[in-house]
């Protein structure tokens, strides 16, 4: 994957956990590489952000990829994101 794709993965997926965290009046000043539970998201917010990554990339998160380590901070989601994206399709 190239650098400029992650950075877009990341920028994207940075906005969708801006909106999440936004809702519960968390301050969304957290960087790409902050642990997402360590600014307030809860495991719930985290769900939600699962379902908002599937929906904005149009990809299925396969189970063996739901995995803390994969959701741990914008940078490890992105990762994830593009690792499905380049998977052959079943």
């Amino acid at each position: 994957m190239s650098e400029t794709m992650t950075q877009t993965v990341a920028n994207r997926t940075m906005g969708l956990a801006y909106e999440i965290a936004s809702r519960h009046a968390i301050k969304p000043e957290f960087g790409p590489g902050d642990a997402l539970v360590d600014v307030g998201l809860s495991s719930l917010d985290l769900v939600d952000l699962m379902i908002a990554v599937e929906a904005e990339f149009d990809i299925m998160i396969p189970p063996t990829a739901l995995t803390p380590k994969n959701f741990y901070s914008i940078e490890t989601i992105a990762h994830m994101v593009e690792t499905v994206r380049a998977a052959p399709s079943a």
